[in-house]
């Protein structure tokens, strides 16, 4: 109750106009800093992500029926949708996404249609910052996954790059900014880290290209160059 409450509180400061009135303005200070953002999600990644190996042996230990199982994910829902709404409406920094936007496949079944509209809210406002933050988390995945050496992790991080490149639709011309961002940025990061000119030493991140490839049928022809 009191993480919804303050969500609800931070979105109605977000919309005060503090023109000409000193007791908004003074409210306006309230609005989260970086170390309220980090809480907000550590709250969120904490009661709704947790992991299913977890939530598998609470039910077990529990003994919960189906309607208690229901319920906990009605709850999980109103929490993760209340979050998403301050992102949307830029009361936390849109890059705060990247961190949900991670669990879109995995959690596609419970809060799937809920990332997906926050992913299409966000693109709707801003273009360009929302392909750079679906980038940041693929390279965040990335580097996360080759941390724990997981010899899997190539079919996991290109699931959820397809599924992100499937958001944009068939419209090349509509999503062609964001498209050649996505490019742009992943093409620089792949790259990052090499030395030399005499091409013995690879970028440790060469391989990200393959991932990014997920959104190159979308590319139009006067941007591939």
């Amino acid at each position: 109750q009191a993480f919804m409450i303050l969500c609800d509180w931070l979105l109605i400061l977000s919309h005060l106009d503090s023109n000409n009135n000193e007791e908004t303005a003074g409210l306006l200070g309230y609005l989260p800093n970086t170390p309220l953002q980090e809480k907000l999600f550590s709250f969120i990644q904490e009661h709704v992500f947790m992991d299913e190996e977890e939530d598998k042996k609470d039910l077990t230990e529990e003994g919960k029926d189906e309607t208690c199982k229901l319920d906990d994910l009605h709850k999980k829902r109103h929490l993760l949708a209340a979050y998403c709404k301050l992102i949307v409406y830029n009361v936390v920094e849109m890059t705060a996404a990247a961190e949900v936007y991670k669990y879109y496949v995995k959690t596609y079944s419970d809060f799937g249609d809920i990332i997906k509209e926050t992913l299409s809210k966000t693109r709707y406002n801003n273009k360009i910052r929302s392909a750079k933050t679906l980038i940041l988390c693929l390279q965040q995945v990335r580097l996360r996954l080759k941390q724990e050496a997981r010899g899997s992790y190539g079919s996991c991080i290109h699931k959820l790059a397809r599924r992100f490149s499937l958001t944009f639709g068939w419209d090349q011309v509509k999503s062609r900014e964001s498209i050649a961002m996505i490019h742009k940025e992943g093409i620089e990061f792949a790259f990052q880290g090499a030395t030399g000119v005499d091409g013995k030493c690879l970028p440790p991140n060469l391989s990200f290209l393959l991932i990014i490839s997920e959104f190159s049928n979308k590319l139009l022809k006067p941007d591939k160059r």
